[in-house]
């Protein structure tokens, strides 16, 4: 098969786009001479720039959707990706989500190899349309089914991100957060899935005990709720700390020495950075998206987060070792 350029699609969340950057490695090393470039979300732009391999990004909000603490997107800023997808004459695109409204976009845009797994209704908008997504398994195995067409066949897919463009954000950084520290994010998408702030906090000041500062990831309104309860002057805030762009938190991820959070897009771009990590599933999804990235991981697993304490964290932070 000759191609000369593929479009990465991923117009999902930030743990999602992560788990997408797994695809790349593999198209390089097939294609090495093509063009690879990815369609993602606007929020989710500055992780795609650290995808190796990659040349450009088309960044745009579906109209259909809406990415968290952001409005839906703008139907007119849509169609201008469209246009400008359109315009670029991608040989292959590999779907890493292939939802129908995708799908279908991505034909609208006639690329004429489009690749990805059988969801409802998205079957007339794919060239290949491959078996249905097993939820019960893990993403990067799921994943590693869409290189099958292009006669890729690969080991056990593991997410990576680059943190070389990211050089001057950490040095930066460096100077407002003392190494080493362990990143703490006690947030999720759903209140019922967190651990109790008390247990963040007991945990944080036993981590300090241990000689590691504290960064507390977070949005801003998720953080000052914990600053109401904050007992150490030398923790610190990564709202705070940064210049609040994704690309600063993930240039902060990248030099913590440990990460602790739940099920989150933190949890796996610090797990890509190759960050030793501990992810919380209470419940989640940890057959499926488990830390699957180049760095060391633990999980926790438990039906709620009822009854998890700061020891059950730090024996799996121990575990690390």
């Amino acid at each position: 098969m000759s191609v000369d350029r593929i479009l990465l699609v991923s117009l999902d969340n930030l743990g999602d786009m992560v788990f997408a950057s797994a695809l790349a490695p593999p198209l390089r090393g097939r294609f090495p001479d093509a063009t690879l470039d990815i369609w993602c979300k606007e929020y989710t732009a500055d992780v795609a720039r650290l995808v190796p391999g990659v040349g450009d990004i088309i960044a745009s909000d579906p109209f259909w959707d809406r990415a968290p603490g952001r409005r839906k997107g703008s139907l007119p800023s849509f169609l201008r990706a469209m246009k400008q997808v359109r315009a670029r004459r991608y040989d292959v695109a590999v779907l890493a989500a292939a939802p129908w409204r995708t799908a279908a976009a991505v034909a609208m845009t006639r690329i004429p190899t489009r690749i990805g797994l059988r969801r409802r209704k998205n079957a007339p908008f794919l060239t290949h349309v491959l078996p249905d997504e097993n939820a019960r398994e893990p993403v990067m195995s799921e994943l590693a089914r869409l290189l099958a067409p292009l006669g890729i066949t690969t080991g056990p897919l593991r997410y990576r991100l680059d943190p070389s463009s990211l050089r001057e954000r950490r040095t930066r950084l460096a100077v407002r957060i003392p190494q080493p520290y362990a990143a703490l994010h006690p947030f999720a998408s759903k209140q019922n899935r967190c651990v109790a702030p008390p247990i963040w906090i007991e945990l944080a000041q036993r981590l300090r005990s241990r000689g590691l500062g504290i960064l507390w990831i977070g949005g801003s309104g998720e953080l000052d709720t914990l600053r109401a309860t904050a007992t150490d002057s030398a923790w610190r805030f990564i709202d705070r700390e940064s210049d609040r762009t994704l690309a600063d938190s993930a240039a902060a991820l990248s030099t913590a020495s440990l990460f602790v959070g739940h099920d989150s897009g933190p949890l796996h771009i610090a797990g890509a950075f190759g960050v030793p990590v501990v992810g919380i599933f209470a419940p989640g999804e940890p057959l499926r998206t488990f830390p699957q990235g180049v760095g060391p991981a633990r999980m926790l697993k438990r039906p709620s987060p009822a009854g998890i304490t700061a020891d059950d964290i730090l024996r799996e932070v121990d575990a690390l070792q």
